[in-house]
């Protein structure tokens, strides 16, 4: 299920179950992940392009998604102007156990370029120095005040966030 929610940068590809009876697509072969697992194996497929070709390739995605063989999929609603890309970014969900089969997918489908990374990388990147939230912070011109109550948020949010380990990861809201 394609779920455009304007309020949010990001449209994302979920399972129709996810939406209706809150199934977490965080899980390897239907078992949820914790937190330790979640930042140990679990990451996604980067793809770039226009909106549109990003687009059509979201609804090519969906059937996957709704059959469950590929967990979940995001992408820009627009470019994000803070990072100066010329193309959208989707990320395409699951499980390193299951990446292969996730790529297998993904190029059938004629997405040639690989790029694979974990979302312990992408966290770090928007922990204050990483390289994504120091940009984010200098495109959205913020002064120092602004710019360190903006990194000890982000440091207070995944501290909360990952504070138990063997807790089940329910997700980021986006």
């Amino acid at each position: 299920m394609i779920v455009d929610r304007p309020e949010s940068h990001f449209i994302f590809v979920v399972p129709l179950d996810h939406v209706e009876y809150r199934y977490n697509y965080i899980n390897l072969r239907g078992a949820p992940l914790t937190n330790k697992q979640y930042l140990e194996h679990w990451g996604k497929w980067l793809v770039f392009g226009l909106r549109e070709e990003v687009e059509e390739l979201a609804r090519k995605l969906d059937p996957y998604v709704e059959e469950k063989k590929i967990p979940a999929v995001k992408y820009d609603r627009k470019l994000i102007t803070e990072f100066q890309l010329n193309r959208c970014v989707m990320c395409v969900y699951c499980h390193d156990e299951t990446k292969d089969e996730v790529w297998e997918i993904l190029a059938a489908l004629g997405v040639m370029d690989k790029a694979w990374m974990y979302e312990r990388e992408t966290l770090e990147k928007w922990l204050p120095g990483g390289v994504n939230l120091e940009k984010w912070i200098q495109g959205r011109g913020l002064d120092h005040e602004q710019a360190e109550r903006v990194r000890a948020d982000a440091r207070a949010k995944f501290k909360k966030m990952f504070a138990d380990e063997n807790e089940i990861f329910t997700g980021v809201y986006q």
